[in-house]
Protein backbone atom coordinates (compact mmCIF):
# COMPACT_ATOMS: atom_id res chain seq x y z
CA UNK A 1 0.00 0.00 0.00
CA UNK A 2 1.31 3.46 -0.83
CA UNK A 3 2.11 6.01 1.85
CA UNK A 4 -0.46 8.38 0.34
CA UNK A 5 -3.24 5.80 0.68
CA UNK A 6 -2.29 5.29 4.33
CA UNK A 7 -2.46 8.98 5.28
CA UNK A 8 -5.34 10.18 3.09
CA UNK A 9 -8.05 9.24 5.67
CA UNK A 10 -6.63 11.85 8.06
CA UNK A 11 -5.02 14.32 5.68
CA UNK A 12 -7.19 17.16 7.06
CA UNK A 13 -5.51 16.80 10.46
CA UNK A 14 -1.85 16.51 9.41
CA UNK A 15 0.25 19.51 10.35
CA UNK A 16 3.62 18.01 9.42
CA UNK A 17 5.63 14.82 9.25
CA UNK A 18 9.21 15.06 10.48
CA UNK A 19 12.21 12.80 10.81
CA UNK A 20 13.90 12.99 14.22
CA UNK A 21 17.06 10.83 14.16
CA UNK A 22 15.60 7.29 14.17
CA UNK A 23 11.99 8.39 14.62
CA UNK A 24 9.11 9.77 12.56
CA UNK A 25 6.88 12.39 14.11
CA UNK A 26 3.35 12.76 12.77
CA UNK A 27 2.27 16.21 13.96
CA UNK A 28 -1.53 16.34 14.03
CA UNK A 29 -3.91 19.21 14.76
CA UNK A 30 -7.23 18.21 16.32
CA UNK A 31 -10.16 20.16 17.78
CA UNK A 32 -9.56 20.89 21.47
CA UNK A 33 -12.68 18.98 22.50
CA UNK A 34 -11.33 15.73 21.06
CA UNK A 35 -10.16 13.12 23.54
CA UNK A 36 -7.09 10.94 23.23
CA UNK A 37 -7.93 7.74 25.13
CA UNK A 38 -5.04 6.36 27.15
CA UNK A 39 -5.98 2.88 26.00
CA UNK A 40 -4.88 3.79 22.46
CA UNK A 41 -1.60 5.60 22.98
CA UNK A 42 1.43 5.02 25.18
CA UNK A 43 2.74 8.09 27.03
CA UNK A 44 6.11 7.95 25.24
CA UNK A 45 4.47 8.02 21.80
CA UNK A 46 2.85 11.45 22.05
CA UNK A 47 3.98 15.00 22.70
CA UNK A 48 1.82 18.11 22.66
CA UNK A 49 2.78 21.25 20.73
CA UNK A 50 1.42 24.78 20.45
CA UNK A 51 -0.87 25.71 17.56
CA UNK A 52 -2.58 28.93 16.63
CA UNK A 53 -6.22 29.25 17.53
CA UNK A 54 -8.06 28.45 20.73
CA UNK A 55 -10.14 25.68 19.11
CA UNK A 56 -7.19 23.47 18.12
CA UNK A 57 -4.54 21.43 19.85
CA UNK A 58 -1.38 19.93 18.45
CA UNK A 59 -0.28 16.40 19.18
CA UNK A 60 2.85 14.72 17.80
CA UNK A 61 2.66 10.95 17.44
CA UNK A 62 6.17 9.51 17.46
CA UNK A 63 7.25 6.12 16.11
CA UNK A 64 10.54 4.42 15.38
CA UNK A 65 11.37 4.30 11.71
CA UNK A 66 10.29 0.74 10.98
CA UNK A 67 7.46 -0.79 9.02
CA UNK A 68 5.77 -2.16 12.13
CA UNK A 69 6.08 0.96 14.30
CA UNK A 70 4.93 3.37 11.60
CA UNK A 71 1.95 1.17 10.71
CA UNK A 72 0.99 0.88 14.38
CA UNK A 73 1.10 4.65 14.93
CA UNK A 74 -0.92 5.31 11.75
CA UNK A 75 -3.55 2.84 12.94
CA UNK A 76 -3.70 4.57 16.34
CA UNK A 77 -4.08 8.00 14.71
CA UNK A 78 -6.88 6.65 12.52
CA UNK A 79 -8.63 5.19 15.59
CA UNK A 80 -8.38 8.49 17.48
CA UNK A 81 -9.98 10.26 14.53
CA UNK A 82 -12.66 7.58 14.11
CA UNK A 83 -13.61 7.61 17.81
CA UNK A 84 -13.87 11.40 17.97
CA UNK A 85 -15.75 11.81 14.68
CA UNK A 86 -18.22 9.15 15.76
CA UNK A 87 -18.63 10.89 19.13
CA UNK A 88 -19.35 14.19 17.34
CA UNK A 89 -21.93 12.53 15.08
CA UNK A 90 -23.59 10.83 18.06
CA UNK A 91 -23.80 14.15 19.91
CA UNK A 92 -25.34 15.80 16.85
CA UNK A 93 -27.84 12.96 16.48
CA UNK A 94 -28.64 13.16 20.18
CA UNK A 95 -29.38 16.91 19.97
CA UNK A 96 -31.59 16.37 16.91
CA UNK A 97 -33.46 13.53 18.61
CA UNK A 98 -34.00 15.55 21.78
CA UNK A 99 -35.40 18.41 19.70
CA UNK A 100 -37.74 16.01 17.87
CA UNK A 101 -38.85 14.51 21.18
CA UNK A 102 -39.50 17.97 22.58
CA UNK A 103 -41.74 18.78 19.63
CA UNK A 104 -43.49 15.41 19.93
CA UNK A 105 -44.20 15.99 23.64
CA UNK A 106 -45.53 19.49 22.95
CA UNK A 107 -47.88 18.34 20.18
CA UNK A 108 -49.07 14.97 21.48
CA UNK A 109 -51.61 14.27 24.22
CA UNK A 110 -50.57 12.54 27.43
CA UNK A 111 -52.48 9.32 26.73
CA UNK A 112 -50.57 8.70 23.49
CA UNK A 113 -47.25 9.69 25.07
CA UNK A 114 -47.70 7.08 27.79
CA UNK A 115 -47.58 4.42 25.07
CA UNK A 116 -44.39 5.81 23.58
CA UNK A 117 -41.47 3.40 23.45
CA UNK A 118 -38.26 3.00 21.52
CA UNK A 119 -37.24 -0.20 19.82
CA UNK A 120 -34.48 -0.88 17.34
CA UNK A 121 -32.43 -3.87 16.38
CA UNK A 122 -28.88 -4.01 17.59
CA UNK A 123 -26.67 -5.15 14.76
CA UNK A 124 -23.36 -6.62 15.94
CA UNK A 125 -21.66 -5.38 12.75
CA UNK A 126 -22.27 -1.73 13.72
CA UNK A 127 -19.99 -1.93 16.75
CA UNK A 128 -16.54 -0.41 16.42
CA UNK A 129 -13.67 -2.83 16.07
CA UNK A 130 -11.72 -0.97 18.72
CA UNK A 131 -11.66 -1.01 22.47
CA UNK A 132 -14.34 1.33 23.78
CA UNK A 133 -14.12 2.57 27.37
CA UNK A 134 -16.65 1.06 29.72
CA UNK A 135 -18.13 2.43 32.92
CA UNK A 136 -15.48 0.52 34.84
CA UNK A 137 -12.71 2.35 32.95
CA UNK A 138 -13.22 6.05 33.70
CA UNK A 139 -9.50 6.74 33.16
CA UNK A 140 -9.87 6.25 29.37
CA UNK A 141 -11.77 9.52 29.00
CA UNK A 142 -8.76 11.46 30.22
CA UNK A 143 -6.21 12.64 27.73
CA UNK A 144 -2.96 10.77 27.61
CA UNK A 145 -0.21 13.04 28.85
CA UNK A 146 -2.47 15.04 31.16
CA UNK A 147 -1.45 15.14 34.78
CA UNK A 148 -3.93 14.46 37.50
CA UNK A 149 -3.60 16.98 40.28
CA UNK A 150 -3.97 15.56 43.75
CA UNK A 151 -5.94 17.61 46.19
CA UNK A 152 -5.15 17.98 49.86
CA UNK A 153 -5.41 14.78 51.87
CA UNK A 154 -8.21 14.50 54.37
CA UNK A 155 -7.34 13.98 57.98
CA UNK A 156 -9.60 11.93 60.17
CA UNK A 157 -9.60 11.59 63.92
CA UNK A 158 -9.41 8.05 65.21
CA UNK A 159 -12.41 6.56 67.01
CA UNK A 160 -10.41 6.51 70.22
CA UNK A 161 -9.68 10.24 70.00
CA UNK A 162 -13.35 10.93 69.22
CA UNK A 163 -14.63 8.87 72.16
CA UNK A 164 -12.20 10.64 74.54
CA UNK A 165 -13.44 14.01 73.25
CA UNK A 166 -17.08 12.92 73.64
CA UNK A 167 -16.48 11.89 77.30
CA UNK A 168 -14.94 15.26 78.07
CA UNK A 169 -18.02 17.11 76.70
Amino acid sequence: MSFYKQIVPFIDYIHSIRKLKNYLSFDMVFPTKWALPKSLVDEGQIVGFEVEGPDSKGISFVAEISDTSVNEILIKIAKVIKINKEKELKEKLFRQTVEQLKQTFEKTDLERLQNLYFDFEINEETNLNIHEPSETEPEDDKLAGEREEKGPQRTRNSKKALSTTDKEN
